[in-house]
């Protein structure tokens, strides 16, 4: 059973009773051992104090300072440091370092030179954590031997116990605009989504000088109310300003092994671990206390209320609108507004959209902006018809109302507000007279290509031209060529097929049925019909796929349209839940330049066509040359304090494919991952074929440290903690503080080596950690020492 506390007898018959047997005369050389372990003790105070005055003055504050110095078994000689008490960053996961150090053997001042008065574990431990000023820590003094070696290890197992904490920022863009700190640069052409208003562009820019990012949205077509406006984005965790703070630390005991401190002779105690006794072990558990604070921020726009009442328009005027367009002339803006009326509003655009079966095919604005993702008219078309509307806009100290009346060219319409604009719609319609010449193709279409044969079956005639088209041009052939992939370095065709038999020549191998793993090219000839021509820009599609084609003397050839490998039919598609990616790099220091390992499982159904890392800066890297070389703002190396996050892009073996709930596992761990743009999905049947993952891996490389005084002593090297998995970070924060707990494992140290000055700087906690410690070690290292002397003096 762990205690926490135990009185003084307790702690004297567990040091110092001796088995069945043993004679009385041990009770004297423990008694003196006691009193020299103590003045021991009393000699190591002062150094301790000096290391403490030594230490880093920036330990104890709340500077930035190093990673916290996990003890966890100590032996012989060396103290016990605990982490500096202050504000660390943290990246997703909170620190858990493991190190090892050893136990100052030291005993509390003003102790009598009775053994069992040892301070008992906790003794000096402020109950509520909170850290002690770190005048009063206790440093390791590098005492290497007590009273001839003592033979005794101190067993420290260390647990990190966190709280969660959840922070909540607002970034206000007032009138559109926000002022940050530093570069965020790369936030430019980003979008924001804002409740009840939309998607938002961010338009960045970073002033070195100031060290400042202005942040502006584009507000102009959101229309001021007569009271402010807010609008507001969802919260989203900001990683990189998580902060861990140490909050203190507690030291239990929980037993020593054997549970006799000596068995038999005490002098046994020093014959080592090859002797027959053994070295006697002190088992404690340290529990280190964190808070994390998670950083939430979200944007808030504001837009302040209409400065003042505006004029309402009553009558609105648009003259000069040209309606008399002739054939294979582009539109052009000519609507205007009387001088009378030019302080009041003004044309916002003008607008030409071509109709189809009552439907819009593409439109032209004058104002050039974004309205939609039609195709833009250039010039009127023969037959065609074509629909004009406007946009009006007031201008400051006006309004529209609904009863506004509207003419254009002196002719009353009809009109809508559109927020503060007035919209005219269709306000005249005109169809182009037809031409008496064939006009130009502009877009030819094969449909209706088959290119999923079986192996065993042989090819034949599917290609179709639409119906509407049907007068215009015709199939004039279909081909398939088998093509021969040997030479790396071209393809080349060696048995054909012709839909049309006079396109074969003498001694041409022919294809009389596909075969299974065999590579196969598509190509198609289109005859014109009656007088038809092709334009220069005409655009060809294959199966809805654009093709390469050249004009023919009576039409226009495609060759290589499509393409084919032979395989058996697929009876089932089937679903990949897992993605499994091994051997991956996944952190850097600065400096490192990027290396790509990863790969998948031999029977892995899905297959890594690359890997990528993206930096909070803009800059990218690629595994594949092929996307590598078009890298602009290309990462050579990592840079210190840009924050890197790992991609990867994937394709499914045949058969198979990936679906919204496939998980992603690195190196043995479930990561999460944000789904790419560029990846190709079904959006019926909700499967995907190509998969762009950005992950949830990310790291930012710290800056070199300066180099180590040669003057000072070395830095003793840790004990390198096993990896850590990386663990998917949750999508929504816990309401409340959540406090989780990590025990660290245990290792001996066998070996004791020089602590360097970074090792000092510790907390005041170290002091009532430290002296708990020591006050259950003493009474062990006492009477052991003691009897050892006595020996040596006979």
């Amino acid at each position: 059973m762990n205690e926490s506390h135990f009185d003084k007898q307790a702690q004297r018959e567990s040091t110092c009773s001796l088995v069945h047997g043993t004679r009385c005369c041990v009770g004297a050389k423990i008694a003196c051992a006691g009193a020299c372990a103590l003045m021991v003790g009393q000699l190591l105070l002062p150094s301790v104090a000096l290391a403490t005055e030594c230490a880093d003055p920036a330990a104890g504050t709340d500077e930035v300072a190093a990673a916290p110095v996990t003890p966890t078994v100590a032996e012989d000689t060396a103290a016990t440091t605990a982490p500096a008490a202050s504000t660390v960053p943290a990246a997703d996961a909170a620190p858990a370092a493991q190190a090892t150090a050893e136990p100052q053997q030291t005993a509390p001042t003003g102790a009598t030179d009775e053994s069992n008065d040892a301070a008992p574990a906790e003794q000096n431990t402020p109950s509520d954590n909170a850290a002690t000023p770190a005048n009063d820590a206790i440093m390791p003094c590098g005492v290497t031997d007590v009273v001839g070696g003592s033979g005794v290890r101190v067993n420290i197992t260390v647990r990190n116990n966190y709280t969660d904490i959840k922070k909540e920022e607002t970034i206000e863009y007032v009138k559109g605009i926000a002022l940050v700190d530093g570069d965020q640069s790369a936030l430019d052409g980003s979008a924001l989504t804002f409740i009840g208003l939309g998607d938002l562009i961010v338009h960045a820019a970073y002033d070195s000088a100031s060290n400042k990012t202005t942040l502006t949205l584009d507000i102009s077509k959101i229309q001021r109310q007569k009271e402010e406006q807010k609008y507001f984005t969802e919260y989203k965790e900001n990683k990189s300003k998580m902060t861990t703070t140490y909050d203190g630390s507690k030291l239990t005991y929980t037993g020593t092994e054997p549970g006799n401190i000596i068995i038999g002779d005490p002098d046994d105690a020093f014959k080592g671990d090859t002797e027959a006794t053994g070295k006697p072990t002190i088992n404690e558990i340290r529990d280190d206390y964190y808070t994390r604070t998670h950083v939430y921020e979200r944007a808030c726009l504001v837009i302040p209320a209409a400065e003042s009442e505006s004029e309402s328009i009553s009558f609105a005027n648009v003259q000069n609108t040209n309606f008399n367009w002739q054939l294979d002339t582009g539109p052009q803006a000519t609507a205007g507004v009387p001088n009378y009326d030019a302080d009041k509003y003004e044309i916002a655009y003008e607008c030409w959209q071509e109709f189809e079966n009552n439907e819009p095919v593409a439109a032209w604005y004058s104002d050039n902006g974004s309205h939609g993702s039609l195709p833009t008219i250039t010039k009127f078309k023969s037959g065609k018809e074509y629909v004009y509307s406007l946009m009006l806009k007031p201008k400051d100290g006006y309004s529209f109302s609904d009863e506004t009346v509207v003419t254009v060219n002196g002719e009353t319409v009809k009109s809508s507000l559109s927020g503060e604009f007035l919209y005219v719609p269709a306000i005249k319609t005109i169809t182009m007279p037809a031409s008496s010449e064939n006009e130009a193709l502009e877009n030819l279409n094969v449909n209706d290509v088959k290119t999923d044969y079986a192996p065993g079956e042989a090819p034949r005639a599917t290609a179709t031209i639409p119906a509407a088209d049907a007068d215009k041009y015709e199939i004039a052939y279909e081909c398939w060529e088998e093509m021969d992939g040997s030479d790396p370095a071209e393809l080349k065709p060696v048995a054909f097929w012709y839909s049309d038999p006079a396109m074969y020549t003498p001694g041409m191998k022919k294809i009389d049925h596909f075969e299974e793993g065999k590579f196969y090219m598509y190509s198609v000839e289109l005859s014109l019909k009656g007088d038809n021509t092709v334009a220069d820009d005409c655009e060809m599609n294959v199966n809805g796929h654009w093709a390469h084609h050249i004009k023919t003397a009576n039409g226009v050839f495609a060759p290589h349209a499509d393409n084919m490998l032979c395989e058996q039919p697929i009876d089932e598609w089937r679903a990949i839940d897992v993605i499994e990616i091994n051997g991956a790099t996944t952190t850097f220091k600065a400096g490192d330049k990027p290396v790509f390992t990863a790969g998948t499982p031999v029977d892995s159904n899905s297959v890594l066509q690359c890997e990528y890392w993206t930096g909070s800066d803009g800059s990218e890297v690629n595994s594949q040359k092929f996307w590598d070389q078009n890298i602009t703002n290309h990462i050579d190396a990592f840079k210190p304090g840009v924050t890197y996050r790992y991609g990867i892009y994937l394709k499914p073996a045949r058969g198979f494919y990936f679906t919204p709930n496939t998980k992603l596992v690195i190196n043995g761990q479930e990561c999460g991952y944000q789904m790419g743009e560029a990846s190709v999905a079904d959006p019926e049947s909700g499967c995907i074929f190509t998969l762009w993952l950005n992950t949830d891996l990310t790291f930012t490389p710290e800056a070199t440290p300066a180099p180590v005084d040669p003057e000072k002593p070395a830095p003793q090297p840790e004990v390198k903690p096993e990896p850590k998995p990386e663990v998917k970070p949750e999508t929504k924060p816990a309401a409340k503080p959540v406090t989780t707990t990590t025990t660290a494992k245990t290792v001996e140290k066998t070996t004791q080596a020089k602590k360097g000055d970074a090792v000092l700087a510790t907390t005041g906690d170290t002091t009532a950690m430290t002296v708990a410690a020591l006050g259950i070690a003493g009474a062990t290292v006492a009477a052991a020492g003691i009897a050892a002397a006595k020996r040596r003096k006979r």
